[in-house]
C-alpha cells in the first residue's frame, strides 16, 4: 500500500477514535477521521493519486464551516449537522464540481464540465429564490476509472466525504445524495449505508447505467434488496449517463449522432433504464424504495405505452408505481411542452418536483425554465406551490 504524505503519520494513531475528534476542526483531524472511517470499511484511499489535493479541499471546507451547536450533531463515526431553513423553493436537482473533480472529468456528456465554487452556487440559489438545494456529483459519478474496482470504491468514499463537507458548512441550505461504487455491488451497499447513516445523505444517486450495465440487471439485485430493507423508504435519484457498448472487451461510447451525448442521448438513457427497472420488475419487487427521475422523465413518456402494452401483466401495477413511488423533477426547459406527455399518464401533481441542474444546465436557459414552470397552464397555482415546496417536504420529510 502506498502512503499519502498528508496522513501517513496519523493513520494508525487514529484507528480507534471518538466522534469528539472533530470538536476542533483542522486539516489534520478531518483527514484522520476520513482515513480511519475508510480503513474501517477496508477502503484504501491511497490508491487515488490526487488524494492529498482532495483531502486538502475537504479540510478547507470544514474549516470554513459553522460552529453553531444547533447545526452540528455528532454521528456514529464522524459528524453531520442539519439546521432547518424556512423553505420557499426546494431544488432537488443540482450538482457540485470541486476543482479536483473537474480536473479528473474535464468533459461531461460531450460538453465541458462547468467550473463551480460554493459561493457562486449559493448566489445562484439566492437569485432563483431557492431556500434549499439537494445536490450530487453528476455523471459519471464514481466511475471515472472504468473497470478498476479499488479506484472506483475509493472515489465513491472521497466524493461522499466532500459532499458531506459542503453540507456541514451550509446545513441550513444544502443536502446531498451519495454516490455508490456500482457495478461492485457489495461495496456499493457498504458505501450507501455509510453515507446515509454516518454522513447524513438524504438519498442515493444512481446513474442510468454503470459501465454499460443497466439498473435492472440481476447483478444489482442485492443492492436494491439492501436499500429496500433499510428503515423507512430509501430515496434513489436516477440520473442519465453516457451509454456504452462493449467492443473487444472494451467499453465504447454508444452515441450514434454527431451531437454531444448529454444533449440528446441522456434523455434516451432515462427511458432505457426505467424500462429496464420496470420489465425486470425491480420496481415491483422492492416496495420501500422511492425514485426521483429528472427532466420529467426524459424520453420515457414517449415510449412507455409502446413497451409496456407488450407486457400487459405488469402494465397497471407499473402505472400505479409511477404515480405513487416515483417523483419527477422539472430540470431543463421541460415545462414549455414536455411535461404534458408525462401528465397524460395520470401522474398526479403530488409527484412533481423542481430542479435546476445547476451548474450543468446552460445559465441562459435557467430563468426561462423557472418561468415556464411558473407560467405553466398544465398545473394550477396551488399545484405549483406543491411542486416548489410541499412535495419535496412530503418526500424527504425530516431529512431536509
Amino acid at each position: 500500500m502506498k502512503t499519502s504524505t498528508l496522513f501517513s503519520a496519523v493513520s494508525l494513531a487514529v484507528a480507534m477514535f471518538a466522534p469528539s475528534a472533530f470538536a476542533q476542526t483542522t486539516s489534520e483531524n478531518v483527514t484522520a477521521v476520513i482515513v480511519a472511517n475508510a480503513d474501517a470499511d477496508s477502503i484504501d484511499l491511497t490508491v487515488l493519486p490526487f488524494l492529498d489535493t482532495a483531502l486538502s479541499e475537504i479540510a478547507v471546507t470544514y474549516e470554513n464551516a459553522t460552529t453553531d451547536p444547533v447545526a452540528i450533531t455528532p454521528s456514529r463515526r464522524g459528524w453531520f449537522g442539519k439546521k432547518r431553513a424556512a423553505a420557499s423553493i426546494i431544488d432537488v436537482h443540482t450538482h457540485v464540481v470541486p476543482s479536483w473533480y473537474q480536473a479528473l472529468v474535464p468533459v461531461t456528456g460531450g460538453n465541458p464540465t462547468p467550473s463551480w465554487d460554493i459561493n457562486s452556487y449559493l448566489a445562484f440559489m439566492a437569485s432563483e429564490g431557492i431556500a434549499r438545494s439537494v445536490f450530487s456529483f453528476s455523471a459519471p459519478a464514481a466511475n471515472v476509472f472504468q473497470g478498476q474496482e479499488l479506484l472506483t470504491i475509493a472515489m465513491a468514499r472521497l466524493m461522499n466525504e466532500q459532499a458531506a463537507a459542503y453540507v456541514r458548512a451550509n446545513p441550513g441550505s444544502l443536502s446531498f445524495y451519495a454516490v455508490v461504487p456500482l457495478p461492485y455491488t457489495a461495496a456499493a451497499i457498504i458505501e450507501a449505508n455509510y453515507a446515509i447513516d454516518v454522513l447524513g445523505a438524504v438519498g442515493i444517486f444512481l446513474t442510468s447505467n454503470f459501465e454499460g450495465t443497466y439498473l435492472g440487471n440481476t447483478q444489482f439485485t442485492p443492492f436494491f434488496q439492501a436499500m429496500d430493507q433499510r428503515p423507512g423508504n430509501t430515496i434513489l435519484y436516477v440520473h442519465p449517463s453516457t451509454p456504452y457498448v462493449t467492443v473487444n472487451n472494451k467499453l465504447v461510447e454508444a452515441n450514434p449522432t454527431p451531437y454531444p451525448t448529454g444533449n440528446i442521448e441522456f434523455f434516451f438513457e432515462t427511458a432505457r433504464t426505467l424500462m429496464d427497472l420496470t420489465l425486470t420488475q425491480t420496481i415491483q419487487n422492492f416496495t420501500s424504495i422511492n425514485y426521483i427521475i429528472p427532466h420529467v422523465g426524459g424520453a420515457f413518456p414517449a415510449c412507455a405505452d409502446r413497451i409496456l402494452k407488450s407486457a400487459p401483466a405488469i402494465y397497471n401495477s407499473s402505472m400505479q408505481i409511477y404515480q405513487t413511488r416515483f417523483w419527477w423533477d422539472s430540470a431543463g426547459p421541460t415545462y414549455f411542452h414536455q411535461v404534458s406527455g408525462l401528465l397524460a399518464y395520470g401522474i398526479p401533481a403530488s409527484q412533481l418536483l423542481f430542479g435546476t441542474d445547476f451548474p450543468y444546465a446552460p445559465s441562459y436557459t435557467q430563468a426561462g425554465s423557472l418561468g415556464a414552470v411558473q407560467a405553466s397552464t398544465a398545473i394550477t397555482a396551488a399545484q405549483k406551490t406543491m411542486l416548489f415546496t410541499t412535495n419535496p417536504q412530503n418526500l424527504f420529510g425530516s431529512l431536509l
